[in-house]
């Protein structure tokens, strides 16, 4: 998949780190979005997104207040626009994990869930061996103590 704001790198960096991460690029590539919020779900981060419904004319008219060198070429403007302004403003759902804690934890490289024997739907959170040598802490792997 094609990263046209050189984004991915960043973003697995900061993951992996256990930051928080904001990617304000224009993304307006649903493929590209929801890639990105599959990333942040192997990550076992909460992921959301904010559109902006901004009209044609009203992004031409930006583009042209900004300095010289920042414009941007106004047919790339128009047909990114006319190609993904109609996919936009819904909301993205790869198998959205954000309110359910237990995908959340499975999500995360270094948690283990393991079902209790016996029961339909108790689940026992431990970190790993590698959350604790590495240290990655986070909120899900101080969490997986005896959840």
């Amino acid at each position: 998949m094609s990263d046209p704001a050189n984004t991915w790198p960043h973003c697995v960096i900061s993951l992996d780190a256990g930051w928080d991460v904001v990617a304000d690029a224009q993304h307006a590539n649903p493929e590209y979005a929801n890639e990105l919020a599959r990333l942040a779900t192997r990550h076992g981060a909460i992921w959301r997104t904010e559109d902006f419904d901004v009209t044609l004319d009203e992004l031409l008219r930006r583009n042209e207040a900004r300095p010289r060198a920042d414009h941007v070429p106004e047919e790339y403007i128009r047909s990114s626009w006319k190609r993904f302004h109609h996919v936009m403003f819904r909301p993205l759902n790869p198998e959205d994990p954000n309110g359910n804690l237990l995908k959340r934890m499975i999500a995360d490289l270094y948690v283990r869930v393991t079902p209790v024997r016996g029961e339909s739907d108790v689940f026992a959170c431990n970190f790993t061996r590698e959350a604790f040598l590495e240290g990655r802490w986070n909120t899900r792997t101080i969490n997986a103590r005896g959840l």
